[in-house]
């Protein structure tokens, strides 16, 4: 066991296949450049191929990792030589992924969180066998079993205490229509497998607009376009909007057919980023995984998350479906983890009550009064009415439809404040707001790192205040935030919060 083990042999291209990845748009460009085809650029990327290929070798044979008795050691560089060592009760999870690379050569890269808030995992093994992987978190839950600490995975049922055998993830058995995925089976060994059908990613996809997605792809797509298209493209497309007959109604036809493709494209970047979505909980243990070209997998118990977010976009809220995400404590502070990419809102309890049973969803109690509208809602409208003004006075008449923004921005503050809400129960706190999507946040006490009180003069002589939690997992605190509800209802929290901690964990 104390034996120094070696990566993977692919780890050896990990460098070339990086290369060519990033120059060989480059020199195709420079091979093809003025309509002639060159192969000096080809092998001079060959040669950089080469050199690179020896760095690759230099790296691998310096890299070396143990186990030991109650730690992993893992020993890199040549020239600089570092050392980290982990204590296997410090490891709070161990993720095994596939990214592009890695996929193509067959191969694993393992994980080893700690919490610390820093951009990169504490250690990271980036090529080594699917069976290598699972071993070494074997060996590592076997230390934890025997040691009297709760395992961090449970793969293949074992480390984890367990005589039934687990699930395998081929094995997961499908979610049907009008069947809840927790099987008999599952239920029978204490087990909840899912997998997602094709027909819920497909509903999942495309029936909310995922802007981040697409913000991502474009910028992608812009910088290799600057390099392809030429200069002055962008100019001429510009130009020849002048050229288009039909006055408005052809920009309103642009702008929806561009909408129309934003939403596609944000389809199927999902199905790419989601595909094989499977869940998996045994022994307190959940291990989530998904991805076509870069394979995740995530595997944390349940006593990690600290938070619990429930979305529901307004095509979904429409349909009874909802999204469950969850904030767990890593190395990185802004872990967003996936649970549930659709499910319907009916059964969100009952999900939790089997895979995060220290979480409820109560109905919302406390909700903002009726003279806290004026505040949702005149800001926004003031800014749309000053800009419809303005639109009226440079355009004429033609722009009183932009008028309809002021019933649109009242309906979206309407919405906004009838959303909005909390609840106080036991050592959970429920906030529910919405921007576009409404979200629904379940924090536990003990995992709320920081509690926010706000208002201004007006609103405190209304007895209006807004309230904003910040949990380890998430770095915006704004987002789980409740506004302009009575004051008397944020000072129970306050004072909730604000408990000695002795009295608090009795109550835990």
């Amino acid at each position: 066991m104390n034996e120094p083990r070696k990566l993977h042999k692919s780890y050896i291209f990990f460098p070339v296949l990086k290369t060519l990845q990033t120059l060989v748009p480059v020199f195709v460009l420079i091979a093809i450049r003025e309509g002639e085809w060159r192969w000096m650029p080809f092998l001079i990327l060959l040669g950089v191929c080469a050199l690179f290929a020896g760095f690759g070798a230099v790296g691998w044979s310096t890299f070396h990792y143990r186990l030991e008795e109650d730690r992993l050691i893992i020993q890199k560089g040549l020239i600089f030589r570092e050392e980290k060592i982990m204590y296997y009760p410090r490891i709070h999870s161990m993720n095994t992924e596939q990214p592009f690379v890695q996929r193509l050569l067959g191969v694993v890269q393992l994980k080893f969180e700690m919490p610390g808030g820093k951009k990169e995992s504490d250690g990271v093994l980036p090529a080594v066998s699917a069976q290598e992987a699972a071993k070494i978190i074997r060996e590592i839950n076997a230390f934890l079993s025997s040691s009297g600490y709760s395992p961090v995975t449970a793969e293949s049922g074992e480390g984890n205490g367990s005589t039934e055998k687990a699930i395998e993830p081929d094995a997961a058995p499908t979610e049907t229509k009008g069947r809840p995925p927790h099987t008999a089976a599952a239920e029978e060994t204490g087990m909840y497998a899912y997998r997602a059908t094709a027909g819920t990613l497909i509903l999942a996809a495309f029936s909310t607009l995922n802007i981040g997605l697409i913000a991502a792809f474009v910028a992608g797509v812009l910088s290799l376009a600057d390099d392809v298209l030429p200069g002055n493209l962008y100019a001429r497309l510009w130009n020849a909007r002048n050229e288009l007959h039909g006055g408005w109604l052809i920009y309103v036809l642009l702008g929806l057919g561009g909408l129309a493709a934003a939403w596609l494209l944000a389809g199927l970047l999902y199905l790419l980023k989601y595909a094989g979505f499977t869940v998996r909980a045994e022994a307190g243990t959940l291990t989530v995984s998904y991805g076509l070209l870069e394979k995740k997998k995530h595997t944390f118990q349940e006593a990690r998350v600290q938070a619990v977010l429930i979305k529901e976009g307004l095509v979904r809220q429409l349909i009874g479906r909802a999204q469950i995400e969850l904030r767990v404590v890593s190395s990185s502070k802004e872990e967003k983890i996936m649970l549930m990419p659709l499910v319907s809102a009916k059964r969100i309890p009952q999900l939790l009550s089997q895979l995060l049973p220290r979480f409820s969803l109560p109905d919302i109690e406390s909700r903002p009064p009726a003279r806290a509208l004026l505040y949702y809602s005149r800001t926004d409208v003031a800014v749309v009415a000053v800009l419809a003004a303005a639109a009226v006075y440079f355009w004429g008449p033609t722009a009183l439809w932009g008028l309809l923004l002021l019933l649109l921005d009242f309906l979206w503050s309407y919405s906004r404040f009838r959303s909005s809400g909390m609840t106080l129960q036991g050592s959970q706190l429920t906030v529910r707001g919405r921007m576009i999507a409404r979200s629904t946040w379940l924090v536990r006490r003990p995992q709320i790192l920081s509690l926010r009180m706000k208002g201004t003069r007006s609103q405190r002589r209304k007895h209006l205040l807004s309230l904003s939690v910040s949990v380890m997992g998430d770095t915006s605190s704004a987002a789980c935030e409740v506004s302009f509800i009575e004051e008397r209802d944020a000072q129970r929290v306050w004072s909730w919060f604000s408990r000695s901690v002795d009295h608090a964990h009795g109550k835990d």
